[in-house]
């Protein structure tokens, strides 16, 4: 049974199946969910706790040996199994355990994420069936401030608007960065409200601003963010050249992949054959939706002329030329005549 981490507390009151499965990459909540595991498993008499690290050569044998074997400080076990990945002897040995399992031991998994693909895989569906299997998602930008907001109202606090976006934009998406921040402000709270002040006195800066962000923001056309880090970039002092040639770089492949599809190749196909991945996917999908050889072009042009500017060849003001730069890179709408 596949439930949501918000499902986990509740579900775990009911009867259990042999094996409880918690997938994702995010590490704070994967950790927190599996923290309330445990807990719930020594108030229900699972005394002792057999760690499992099944990293690469494992030998999946051992699983079906620690099941079958009697707990020596208690009657019931709890076994923390942990795995990146679930190669083809890690799914034969699991299955196995889960054909018979030992009424006295509790499975508690933790893999990275399962993608799509696999959910719908015989392996998977077998496994699930018999687990309580819950998948991880990460908190996105916008779901950022309800997290926030709810993780604060937890701990009795209530938060001003203006303070609510100003801890957001100061922990960027760094979930245990917040987290840290938020029991900071538990503890130094006057009141139970939050207040922009008090989030500038108290919340440091985690925000993970470099020219790979900046980039992503171009490619994904998230125009506030990318103006935003272009202006983190410039107070903290980065080279100007260095932040154009990583932008002229993308400009370029993107350029290149938009050759692929005038010749018949889908997007898809040629983010792959680019070996664009993970994350990147998408964003690069979405702008060469939106881009054309034409603004490509266009945007290439204008990192010539910041090129030299920044050699003395041109009286222009170089962050106020990359500003533009990013502006029009990550809505191609703007470039007036162009698009």
């Amino acid at each position: 049974m596949q439930i949501k981490i918000e499902q986990l507390p509740q579900r775990l009151k009911q009867q259990l199946p042999a094996l409880l499965w918690i997938s994702g990459d995010e590490t704070l909540l994967v950790q927190e969910a599996c923290d309330l595991i445990r807990k719930f498993a020594r108030e229900q008499g699972f005394g002792e706790r057999e760690v499992i690290d099944a990293s690469k050569g494992f030998d999946w044998n051992q699983l079906l040996l620690s099941n079958n074997s009697l707990s020596l400080f208690a009657e019931r076990k709890l076994i923390d199994l942990r795995a990146d990945k679930l190669d083809e002897p890690a799914r034969e040995a699991l299955i196995a355990y889960l054909a018979n399992p030992n009424p006295d031991n509790l499975l508690l998994l933790t893999t990275g994420k399962i993608e799509k693909a696999a959910q719908s895989s015989k392996w998977f569906t077998n496994i699930e069936s018999k687990a309580l299997f819950c998948p991880i998602w990460p908190v996105s930008e916008q779901q950022l401030p309800q997290w926030v907001e709810q993780r604060l109202r937890a701990r009795g606090l209530g938060i001003e608007r203006e303070a609510l976006q100003l801890l957001c934009d100061r922990v960027e998406g760094n979930l245990l960065a917040a987290a840290q921040e938020i029991e900071k402000l538990q503890l130094h709270a006057n009141g139970d409200t939050v207040t922009a002040a008090s989030v500038l006195e108290l919340v440091a800066d985690n925000a993970r601003f470099t020219v790979f962000t900046l980039v992503d923001a171009c490619v994904g056309g998230n125009t506030e963010r990318a103006l935003k880090i272009l202006e983190h970039l410039h107070a903290e002092g980065d080279e100007p050249l260095a932040l154009l040639a990583m932008l002229v770089r993308e400009l370029r492949n993107l350029s290149a992949m938009l050759v692929d599809m005038e010749r018949g190749q889908s997007a898809r196909d040629v983010v792959q054959a680019h070996r664009v991945w993970g994350n990147k996917v998408q964003l690069t999908e979405r702008a060469l939706h939106v881009h054309t050889q034409r603004s490509l072009t266009a945007l290439l042009e204008r990192a010539r002329v910041i090129d030299q500017t920044v050699k003395g060849l041109l009286k222009r003001s170089v962050w106020d030329e990359l500003g533009s730069l990013v502006l029009n890179f990550s809505n191609p709408r703007l470039l007036v005549g162009v698009i």
